[in-house]
């Protein structure tokens, strides 16, 4: 197979995102779409918003000519064309289409979180293992080039032990989703799943499953928690400390952060500041190390490499995907409890794969 066949199922913000990434892409082609909206289909585009600037659609149309597009996601699956299914549909979808998808042979990129609740997550993964097609969940943060840079830097052990981390990720209310499904909590899961789970799935990609977390929120009115503040707590002293939320003023603007200390030296990014990360290792500037590259790009280029050559996905497994999830939910439980929630180390070794 020399290019791989997608199907994109959901041409909001991340659908048309993803979109621009694989049209003309040496090893993929977008050979399908779906969307109920029927302006959407027509490739209409010009609405499109988002808390970044990742549609890069010229003008606002489509390149349309040539793909086949649809009105839902059982419409496009029963196209024997395709060979990867890339969902983009609200949180509520990410379950059933994939699992749907698996079950017909095909190949599911999804994007995050990977479902509303853990089993429906396990469910999925259950489904990619009796199928044998490759499932992944679009982690797009652990592609972001300043965070690769700060874990590799990490890994190589250019700042000793880690003793703590902090990120954040605060933005205004999100009123850019088709019927604003994004503020209904039962949907979205609020910004505790919906933005803050980003975080939370890089802390565990760098320091692994906490043994403890606590957490403070505040709840908004349509029942999600949409800030917080939550501390992972692990057993070798570390820690991670982990803002997130939606809840701020308009207009407020879209700002994420991350500072990694370890006992030689501090790493440090903010997206408000420029692309270089920061290296704090004595002396009396930081070392600049400029980073580059698109992380949707490099997250499709990934998946499209292990599909193509029968490797497994190991840079964010679903089982990682689905600890993200837990983990966030745990948050929500200690913010509704007040109490400090202690994982085993059973549970633990579980999750950390």
């Amino acid at each position: 197979m020399s290019k791989l066949r997608f199907g994109i199922c959901g041409l909001g913000c991340m659908g048309q995102s993803h979109f621009a990434r694989l049209h003309g892409h040496p090893r993929a082609e977008v050979v399908a779409v779906c969307d109920r909206d029927a302006a959407r289909r027509a490739g209409d585009w010009h609405d499109t918003l988002g808390n970044l600037d990742l549609v890069q659609t010229q003008g606002g149309r489509a390149p349309l000519a040539g793909i086949r597009t649809y009105e839902t996601p059982e419409a496009l699956l029963a196209d024997r064309n395709v060979d990867v299914v890339l969902i983009t549909l609200p949180t509520p979808l990410h379950a059933p289409v994939a699992i749907a998808a698996l079950k017909t042979g095909r190949h599911v990129l999804t994007e995050k979180p990977m479902a509303g609740q853990a089993n429906d997550c396990t469910r999925m993964i259950q489904a990619a293992r009796a199928a044998g097609r490759t499932l992944m969940v679009a982690q797009c943060i652990r592609f972001w080039p300043q965070y690769a840079r700060i874990k590799q830097y990490v890994d190589e052990g250019r700042i000793g032990a880690v003793r703590f981390m902090t990120l954040h990720r605060l933005a205004s209310p999100p009123t850019y989703s088709a019927g604003n499904w994004l503020r209904d909590a039962g949907q979205s899961g609020g910004a505790l799943l919906d933005l803050h789970v980003h975080d939370v799935d890089f802390v565990q990609h760098v320091l692994g499953v906490p043994s403890a977390i606590y957490a403070h929120g505040l709840t908004g009115g349509n029942g999600g928690v949409d800030h917080i503040v939550a501390t992972y707590c692990y057993q070798d002293g570390s820690y991670a400390v982990i803002e997130g939320g939606w809840t701020f003023t308009p207009p407020w603007p879209f700002e994420m952060g991350i500072t990694v200390h370890g006992e030689r030296g501090t790493l440090t990014w903010n997206s408000t500041r420029g692309q270089d990360v920061l290296f704090y290792h004595g002396g009396t500037e930081p070392e600049r190390i400029a980073c580059a590259g698109d992380a949707l790009r490099l997250e499709l280029d990934y998946f499209i490499e292990c599909v193509l050559n029968g490797r497994p996905v190991e840079r964010c497994t679903p089982a990682s995907s689905r600890a993200s999830v837990a983990l966030a939910w745990l948050e929500r439980r200690s913010v509704e409890t007040g109490r400090t929630l202690h994982l085993s180390e059973r549970l633990r070794a579980a999750w950390g794969v």
